[in-house]
Parts: C-alpha cells; sequence; structure tokens
C-alpha cells in the first residue's frame, strides 16, 4: 500500500494559486518598472528643457520662444504629475499582488507541511506493522521448532 495524502487535490489547487499570484506579481512588478521608466525619462526631459531655458534666457531670447518655452514645460509637468499618479497606483498595486503572494505560499506551505507530517505518521505506522509481523513470524518460527 502506497502513501496518499488526504488533501493531495487542495495541494495541488493551493499550488496552482501561488503560480497565478507569482504571475501577476511580475506582471505588477513589470508594469510598475514601466510606469517609473517613464517617469524618470520625463524627469530627465525636464530638466534638460531647464537648462537648456536656462542658457536661452544668459542670451537672450525672443518673447514668442519664451511662450513657447514655458507652454512645453507646464504640458510636460502636466505629464510628470499624470505618470507620477498612475506610478503610485502601480506601486500600490505591486505592494498588493507581492502580499496576495506572500499569502499564497504561506498556504501552500502549510500544506506542504501537513502532508510531510501525514507521510511521516504514515512511515511511523508502517515501521510499527513490519516490526509487529516479524515479531509474529518469530514466534511461529519459535513455536515450530519446539513443537517438533
Amino acid at each position: 500500500m502506497t502513501f496518499q495524502y488526504s488533501f493531495e487535490k487542495i495541494l495541488d489547487m493551493k499550488k496552482k494559486e501561488k503560480e497565478k499570484r507569482e504571475q501577476e506579481y511580475h506582471q505588477s512588478v513589470t508594469q510598475f518598472e514601466k510606469m517609473a521608466t517613464s517617469l524618470y525619462e520625463l524627469l530627465r526631459q525636464k530638466e534638460e528643457m531647464e537648462d537648456l531655458y536656462e542658457k536661452q534666457m544668459t542670451k537672450g531670447v525672443k518673447i514668442y520662444q519664451l511662450q513657447h518655452n514655458e507652454k512645453l514645460l507646464l504640458h510636460l509637468q502636466n505629464k510628470i504629475s499624470k505618470i507620477t499618479q498612475e506610478t503610485n497606483v502601480a506601486r500600490d498595486q505591486m505592494y498588493r499582488k507581492e502580499d496576495e503572494l506572500q499569502s499564497a505560499a504561506i498556504e501552500c506551505k502549510r500544506y506542504e507541511k501537513m502532508k510531510e507530517k501525514e507521510k511521516e505518521e504514515y512511515d511511523k505506522l508502517r515501521k510499527q506493522e513490519e516490526l509487529k509481523m516479524m515479531d509474529e513470524i518469530s514466534i511461529r518460527n519459535y513455536a515450530f521448532v519446539e513443537t517438533r
């Protein structure tokens, strides 16, 4: 008779759930990284634009060019604000997915530990049965030898 874990189907389900949570977590990390990179690029563009603006101011620049630069900076600042909010949402989602993954991993580990304990108990009982049978065989052999 081989060992069969009584909650094997539940354990399989928990393992699949954990794998699903891992995929969701990795997707959320990728999404966050994408948003953070986008934000970084926008901030870098803004900094470069401000440096250019400062250089133009020292050289002297026409009013329409100033207005155009201000519009560009304002547009860039609005984009940065929007991407910052999206990055924060992506970060929060990433943290939520991480928590869900940890919960699923803990739950899976719990069932694996239960399986381990149940297997140890099964092995212990099998060993006791085996010893009991060996004792019984010894007694029969002794009794058989004595009756001769």
